[in-house]
Protein backbone atom coordinates (compact mmCIF):
# COMPACT_ATOMS: atom_id res chain seq x y z
CA UNK A 1 0.00 0.00 0.00
CA UNK A 2 1.16 3.63 -0.92
CA UNK A 3 0.05 6.39 1.27
CA UNK A 4 -0.31 9.85 -0.27
CA UNK A 5 -1.01 13.34 0.93
CA UNK A 6 -1.58 16.40 -1.57
CA UNK A 7 -1.35 19.06 0.52
CA UNK A 8 -1.59 22.84 -0.02
CA UNK A 9 -2.57 26.63 1.59
CA UNK A 10 -6.19 25.53 2.29
CA UNK A 11 -7.37 22.34 1.11
CA UNK A 12 -10.54 23.71 -1.09
CA UNK A 13 -8.69 23.88 -4.28
CA UNK A 14 -5.63 22.39 -5.31
CA UNK A 15 -4.83 19.54 -2.83
CA UNK A 16 -8.86 17.96 -3.20
CA UNK A 17 -8.74 18.28 -6.85
CA UNK A 18 -5.33 16.13 -6.87
CA UNK A 19 -6.68 13.73 -4.54
CA UNK A 20 -10.04 13.25 -6.73
CA UNK A 21 -8.36 13.06 -9.52
CA UNK A 22 -5.69 10.76 -8.57
CA UNK A 23 -8.70 8.54 -6.76
CA UNK A 24 -10.17 8.65 -10.02
CA UNK A 25 -7.55 7.67 -12.21
CA UNK A 26 -6.34 4.87 -9.70
CA UNK A 27 -10.09 3.50 -9.74
CA UNK A 28 -9.89 3.23 -13.53
CA UNK A 29 -6.80 1.18 -13.91
CA UNK A 30 -7.78 -1.28 -11.54
CA UNK A 31 -4.93 0.23 -8.83
CA UNK A 32 -7.34 1.92 -5.99
CA UNK A 33 -6.62 -1.79 -3.80
CA UNK A 34 -2.67 0.08 -3.79
CA UNK A 35 -2.65 3.49 -3.06
CA UNK A 36 -4.78 5.57 -0.12
CA UNK A 37 -4.57 8.77 -1.19
CA UNK A 38 -5.76 12.05 0.90
CA UNK A 39 -5.38 15.97 1.34
CA UNK A 40 -4.76 18.71 3.62
CA UNK A 41 -3.93 22.07 4.25
CA UNK A 42 -1.07 24.06 5.76
CA UNK A 43 -3.01 26.68 7.52
CA UNK A 44 -6.36 26.79 9.69
CA UNK A 45 -8.14 29.07 7.69
CA UNK A 46 -10.63 26.71 5.70
CA UNK A 47 -11.06 24.12 8.58
CA UNK A 48 -14.03 22.06 8.16
CA UNK A 49 -14.87 23.59 4.64
CA UNK A 50 -16.31 21.72 1.88
CA UNK A 51 -14.08 22.29 -1.44
CA UNK A 52 -14.49 25.49 -3.13
CA UNK A 53 -17.57 25.44 -5.67
CA UNK A 54 -15.28 26.29 -8.86
CA UNK A 55 -12.94 23.27 -8.11
CA UNK A 56 -16.05 21.19 -7.19
CA UNK A 57 -17.58 22.10 -10.55
CA UNK A 58 -14.59 21.57 -12.23
CA UNK A 59 -14.21 18.08 -10.87
CA UNK A 60 -17.54 17.14 -11.86
CA UNK A 61 -17.43 18.34 -15.30
CA UNK A 62 -14.95 15.47 -15.64
CA UNK A 63 -17.36 12.91 -13.91
CA UNK A 64 -15.54 13.25 -10.40
CA UNK A 65 -17.46 13.72 -7.18
CA UNK A 66 -15.30 14.76 -4.07
CA UNK A 67 -18.82 14.69 -1.92
CA UNK A 68 -18.32 14.54 1.69
CA UNK A 69 -14.48 15.99 1.45
CA UNK A 70 -14.18 18.78 3.96
CA UNK A 71 -10.61 21.05 4.57
CA UNK A 72 -8.67 19.82 7.45
CA UNK A 73 -4.89 20.56 8.48
CA UNK A 74 -1.91 18.90 8.24
CA UNK A 75 -0.33 16.97 11.51
CA UNK A 76 3.05 15.67 12.52
CA UNK A 77 2.00 12.29 12.43
CA UNK A 78 1.28 12.52 8.73
CA UNK A 79 4.65 12.30 8.01
CA UNK A 80 5.12 8.80 9.71
CA UNK A 81 1.82 8.12 8.24
CA UNK A 82 2.56 8.91 4.76
CA UNK A 83 4.69 7.55 2.19
CA UNK A 84 4.79 10.82 0.04
CA UNK A 85 3.30 14.31 1.36
CA UNK A 86 2.68 16.92 -2.24
CA UNK A 87 2.65 20.25 -2.41
CA UNK A 88 2.25 22.76 -5.18
CA UNK A 89 4.77 25.64 -4.50
CA UNK A 90 7.61 26.93 -2.71
CA UNK A 91 5.19 28.05 0.11
CA UNK A 92 3.97 24.54 0.49
CA UNK A 93 6.89 22.98 0.55
CA UNK A 94 8.44 25.56 3.26
CA UNK A 95 5.60 25.12 5.75
CA UNK A 96 5.19 21.26 5.38
CA UNK A 97 9.08 21.24 6.16
CA UNK A 98 8.21 23.68 9.34
CA UNK A 99 5.63 21.47 10.32
CA UNK A 100 7.64 18.15 9.69
CA UNK A 101 10.67 19.37 11.43
CA UNK A 102 12.42 19.04 7.73
CA UNK A 103 12.03 15.70 5.57
CA UNK A 104 14.45 13.52 6.87
CA UNK A 105 13.06 10.52 4.85
CA UNK A 106 12.91 12.34 1.72
CA UNK A 107 8.83 12.17 1.13
CA UNK A 108 8.40 15.67 0.73
CA UNK A 109 7.96 16.52 -3.02
CA UNK A 110 6.93 19.43 -5.26
CA UNK A 111 4.09 18.02 -7.59
CA UNK A 112 5.16 19.28 -10.89
CA UNK A 113 8.51 17.30 -10.69
CA UNK A 114 6.01 14.63 -11.67
CA UNK A 115 5.23 16.00 -15.14
CA UNK A 116 8.96 16.65 -15.98
CA UNK A 117 9.11 20.68 -14.37
CA UNK A 118 10.74 20.51 -11.37
CA UNK A 119 11.12 24.00 -11.30
CA UNK A 120 7.35 25.03 -11.40
CA UNK A 121 4.64 25.45 -9.41
CA UNK A 122 0.53 24.91 -9.86
CA UNK A 123 -0.78 28.28 -8.76
CA UNK A 124 -3.80 28.95 -6.46
CA UNK A 125 -6.68 29.05 -8.67
CA UNK A 126 -8.40 31.08 -5.59
CA UNK A 127 -6.34 33.83 -6.40
CA UNK A 128 -6.04 33.07 -9.98
CA UNK A 129 -9.63 32.07 -10.87
CA UNK A 130 -8.10 29.87 -13.88
CA UNK A 131 -9.91 26.35 -12.89
CA UNK A 132 -9.17 25.40 -16.09
CA UNK A 133 -5.23 25.70 -15.98
CA UNK A 134 -5.32 24.12 -12.76
CA UNK A 135 -7.21 21.27 -14.02
CA UNK A 136 -4.73 21.05 -16.98
CA UNK A 137 -1.65 21.03 -14.78
CA UNK A 138 -2.79 18.54 -11.70
CA UNK A 139 -4.10 16.05 -13.89
CA UNK A 140 -0.86 16.41 -15.98
CA UNK A 141 0.78 15.89 -12.80
CA UNK A 142 -1.69 12.91 -11.36
CA UNK A 143 -0.55 11.12 -14.67
CA UNK A 144 3.09 11.42 -14.26
CA UNK A 145 2.37 10.48 -11.06
CA UNK A 146 0.95 7.34 -11.51
CA UNK A 147 3.57 6.90 -14.42
CA UNK A 148 6.09 7.02 -11.52
CA UNK A 149 4.42 4.46 -9.57
CA UNK A 150 2.96 1.76 -12.63
CA UNK A 151 5.50 1.94 -15.32
CA UNK A 152 4.32 -0.94 -16.20
CA UNK A 153 1.04 -1.78 -17.58
CA UNK A 154 -0.84 -5.00 -17.98
CA UNK A 155 -3.44 -5.22 -20.86
CA UNK A 156 -5.51 -8.07 -20.31
CA UNK A 157 -7.20 -9.02 -23.12
CA UNK A 158 -7.72 -12.85 -21.82
CA UNK A 159 -11.41 -13.13 -21.82
CA UNK A 160 -12.11 -10.88 -24.55
CA UNK A 161 -14.05 -11.69 -28.07
CA UNK A 162 -15.07 -8.42 -29.26
CA UNK A 163 -12.30 -5.69 -30.92
CA UNK A 164 -14.97 -3.20 -28.47
CA UNK A 165 -13.64 -5.28 -25.38
CA UNK A 166 -10.29 -4.40 -26.27
CA UNK A 167 -10.59 -0.82 -26.51
CA UNK A 168 -12.43 -0.79 -22.97
CA UNK A 169 -9.50 -2.40 -21.66
CA UNK A 170 -7.19 -0.18 -22.93
CA UNK A 171 -9.13 3.08 -22.36
CA UNK A 172 -9.60 2.30 -18.72
CA UNK A 173 -6.02 0.47 -17.90
CA UNK A 174 -4.10 3.60 -20.22
CA UNK A 175 -6.16 6.18 -19.00
CA UNK A 176 -7.10 7.44 -22.33
CA UNK A 177 -9.16 10.50 -22.34
CA UNK A 178 -12.66 10.59 -23.41
CA UNK A 179 -11.85 12.08 -26.86
CA UNK A 180 -9.40 9.76 -27.87
CA UNK A 181 -10.24 7.41 -31.07
CA UNK A 182 -10.84 3.68 -31.03
CA UNK A 183 -8.92 2.47 -33.99
CA UNK A 184 -5.43 1.29 -34.56
CA UNK A 185 -4.25 4.76 -36.02
CA UNK A 186 -5.51 6.57 -32.77
CA UNK A 187 -3.89 4.12 -30.43
CA UNK A 188 0.14 4.69 -32.33
CA UNK A 189 -0.55 8.69 -31.78
CA UNK A 190 -1.90 7.90 -28.25
CA UNK A 191 1.43 6.15 -27.58
CA UNK A 192 3.76 8.57 -29.05
CA UNK A 193 2.39 11.63 -27.69
CA UNK A 194 -1.08 12.19 -26.31
CA UNK A 195 -0.69 11.83 -22.47
CA UNK A 196 -1.83 8.00 -21.26
CA UNK A 197 -0.81 5.57 -18.66
CA UNK A 198 2.22 3.31 -19.59
CA UNK A 199 5.72 3.20 -20.20
CA UNK A 200 5.47 -0.19 -20.93
CA UNK A 201 3.24 -3.02 -21.84
CA UNK A 202 2.41 -6.15 -21.29
CA UNK A 203 -0.67 -8.33 -23.12
CA UNK A 204 -2.48 -10.91 -22.13
CA UNK A 205 -3.53 -12.12 -25.45
CA UNK A 206 -7.37 -13.89 -25.88
CA UNK A 207 -7.92 -17.54 -26.89
CA UNK A 208 -6.72 -18.72 -29.96
CA UNK A 209 -10.60 -19.33 -30.83
CA UNK A 210 -11.94 -15.74 -29.84
CA UNK A 211 -13.31 -13.49 -32.86
CA UNK A 212 -10.59 -10.85 -31.89
CA UNK A 213 -7.73 -12.93 -31.33
CA UNK A 214 -5.65 -11.62 -34.59
CA UNK A 215 -6.58 -7.90 -34.31
CA UNK A 216 -5.13 -8.08 -30.24
CA UNK A 217 -1.84 -9.27 -32.07
CA UNK A 218 -1.97 -6.33 -34.42
CA UNK A 219 -2.78 -4.39 -31.23
CA UNK A 220 0.82 -5.61 -29.88
CA UNK A 221 2.43 -4.95 -33.51
CA UNK A 222 1.44 -1.03 -33.41
CA UNK A 223 2.51 -0.93 -30.00
CA UNK A 224 6.25 -2.45 -30.83
CA UNK A 225 5.93 -0.04 -33.87
CA UNK A 226 5.89 2.94 -31.52
CA UNK A 227 9.06 2.21 -29.96
CA UNK A 228 7.39 1.12 -27.02
CA UNK A 229 8.73 -2.14 -25.26
CA UNK A 230 5.68 -4.32 -25.32
CA UNK A 231 5.66 -8.36 -23.90
CA UNK A 232 3.28 -10.31 -25.41
CA UNK A 233 2.37 -12.87 -23.39
CA UNK A 234 0.27 -16.10 -25.06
Amino acid sequence: MIKILFVCHGNICRSPMAEFILKDMAQRAGKEAELTIASAATSSEELGNGVYPPARRKLAEHGISCEGKTARRIREDDYVNYDLLIGFDSANMRNMERSFHGDPEGKLRLITEYMGRPDAIVDDPWYTRDFDTAWEDIYACCLGLMNTLYPTVTLDFSACRERSELYDIMADAMLWQPDYGRNLDALYDIVTGLPHLGMRFRLLLPAQDAPCRGYAEIIGQVLDDAGVETEIAQ
